[in-house]
């Protein structure tokens, strides 16, 4: 029955995807016929001359044309554009390209680091010329207004983006880009990797918490984040049930929270993890109990939010927890 369940969650977020995708209207795609004086003055005007118009996390956003140049000030944006098939001529990467995953990284060309996705090199992206800057509508707020001044910005829910939020900027991004039809068939794709990938889980009848961990904390990822959400989807459960993305816990609060699985991203070899294996209360935890605890990468689980990141989620959670 939860299977049952997990599938129609699916399908409705597929749904809900293919439906963002149609209401963004179709790209130019001007026939023979259109050519006649009345099939132009049948087609809108932002179709007739080329435009692509989008509506973003902030507004609506209006382009001269299909846009060729592309900075991507997020990990989950390079994802998508290289899933898509567009390569960008600049990414924030935080002048650190092991933080690419290994199926982005294999897909990405040539690119011009834009520095840090918090506080962004202005003057260097403005040196891409570039026409369309890809942000996020919170880590990038500050720099909007400055960005806009370069060229048109498209701001979209990100840092703090569910795997649902993730289909809908997969949406958007294809429309702005001009690749609506090669959006709709990764999603088909996606959709048959995640089924396929499905039917080898074993029970998802388990509490099951991703949480990034570095020398000074903790950070469980709820199902109000990527990850989290991600395993939602699936049929976990979240077993902190926090209403933050990103909550930083204390060893007791894990504790008291029990998880059964927990898959750890660390950003660090040394994490407070080492310290907390030597408190008694770290046995406590069923996860820890009955050594169902995981090591993934954070670059995979938490930075690359798109069809490649979700899909190798998804062959870890398999790879450890499959039957």
């Amino acid at each position: 029955m939860k299977h049952h369940f997990t599938r129609i969650c699916l399908i409705a977020l597929i749904s809900v995807f293919a439906i963002s995708l149609a209401a963004c209207g179709k790209s130019t795609n001007i026939e023979s016929a259109a050519t006649t004086p009345a099939a132009a003055s049948q087609k809108p005007a932002a179709q007739a001359d080329g435009k692509i118009t989008v509506q973003d996390a902030v507004g609506t956003v209006e382009l001269p044309k299909k846009p060729e140049r592309i900075i991507a000030m997020e990990f989950g944006f390079t994802d998508i554009l290289v899933t898509l098939g567009v390569q960008p001529v600049g990414v924030a990467d935080d002048d650190s390209p092991g933080l690419f995953m290994d199926a982005v990284k294999s897909q990405l060309k040539s690119y011009k680091s834009v520095g840090s996705r918090y506080e962004p090199n202005i003057e260097l992206i403005s040196s891409l010329k570039p026409d369309l800057i890809i942000v996020d509508v919170n880590k990038h707020k500050n720099a909007i207004p400055h960005l806009k001044g370069i060229a048109p910005v498209l701001v979209l829910d990100d840092f703090q983006a569910d795997y649902n939020q993730m289909l809908k900027n997969v949406a958007i991004i294809a429309k702005a880009v001009g690749k609506e039809e090669e959006g709709k068939k990764r999603l088909s794709e996606h959709q048959t990797k995640v089924e396929s990938l499905k039917k080898k889980l074993g029970s998802t009848n388990l509490r099951v918490l991703p949480a990034v961990v570095n020398p000074k904390g903790f950070f469980a990822h709820s199902d109000h984040a990527y990850s989290g959400s991600f395993l939602a989807m699936l049929g976990y459960t979240d077993p902190i049930k926090n209403a933050a993305a990103y909550p930083q816990i204390t060893l007791e609060q894990l504790v008291e929270a029990n998880p059964q699985v927990l898959f750890l991203l660390p950003t660090e070899k040394e994490t407070i993890i080492k310290q907390w294996e030597t408190n008694p209360l770290w046995q406590k935890i069923d996860a820890v109990a009955n050594k169902k605890v995981f090591t993934v990468e954070r670059r995979d689980w938490s930075l690359s939010r798109g069809f490649l990141g979700s899909e190798k989620i998804l062959e870890d959670i398999v790879k450890n927890l499959g039957q």
